[in-house]
């Protein structure tokens, strides 16, 4: 896994444009929503992770990027984002029970202080289509999808 201050250290670009590196990814990944501080999957979002797993399309990289919310303290944030995308790894691991699972899986975490999301990506497949969706709700997320491209 990475975190934040990793990925600004690797590589200098705005929020947005990091943001826009999923965009052609919309209608192949999904969005897994989250309670306000947790990080327990509820049985949709289990089942767009599966989906999305099953879903391989020839890709070789099964990439999760998880995020929290401006609310709270930013450390607490970190850790929550942290405890996010490990949910769906250990998820993955239990559920599939891969050998080679280790070296398909690659975990981002964000807390809030980098690439929040705007209210637009509300429209993008999520785990909770029938519920309210603002900036707030999408950033208590982790977006999940196969790529092809190194890790």
């Amino acid at each position: 896994g990475c975190q934040p201050a990793d990925g600004k250290t690797l590589a200098s670009i705005n929020d947005a444009d990091f943001n826009a590196l999923f965009t052609p990814l919309k209608d192949r990944g999904a969005v897994i929503l989250f309670d306000e501080n947790a990080e327990k999957l509820d049985p949709n979002a289990t089942k767009v992770i599966e989906e999305r797993w099953l879903d391989r399309k020839g890709a070789r990289y099964f990439f999760v990027v998880a995020r929290a919310s401006r609310t709270g303290p930013p450390d607490m944030n970190r850790t929550l984002s942290h405890k996010r995308a490990n949910s769906i790894h250990f998820h993955l691991q239990e559920q599939f029970k891969d050998p080679d699972l280790e070296k398909q899986v690659g975990l981002l975490w964000l807390g809030e202080e980098f690439a929040q999301l705007s209210k637009e990506y509300c429209n993008w497949n999520n785990s909770r289509p029938d519920k309210p969706c603002n900036e707030d709700a999408v950033n208590r997320s982790a977006f999940v999808s196969w790529v092809d491209c190194r890790l």
